[in-house]
């Protein structure tokens, strides 16, 4: 194995470290969002169903069954920077 195969590989756990935290994170989101509804914070609500949505989006093409149950009635809308 070369340097360039070590290389790859170290990348290859980053990216999944990096996306593991992301669903980690999602999943945050959305209980702090279940809290929010609970607790009839209309905005809070709102703010975290578009954080939610984010993070969803820069999960892309990495999205797992367990993204999907992470669902919220927030509409789907582009939040990247320009």
């Amino acid at each position: 194995m070369g340097v360039t195969s070590a290389a790859r590989i170290n990348t290859d756990h980053g990216a999944e470290d990096g996306l593991d935290e992301l669903v980690a994170l999602a999943r945050m989101i959305a209980y702090a969002r279940h809290v929010a509804q609970d607790v009839n914070l209309q905005f809070a609500t709102h703010c975290l169903d578009l954080a939610l949505e984010a993070v969803k989006q820069e999960v892309g093409e990495g999205l797992t069954s367990e993204m999907a149950e992470l669902s919220s009635p927030a509409p789907q809308m582009s939040v990247r920077s320009h």
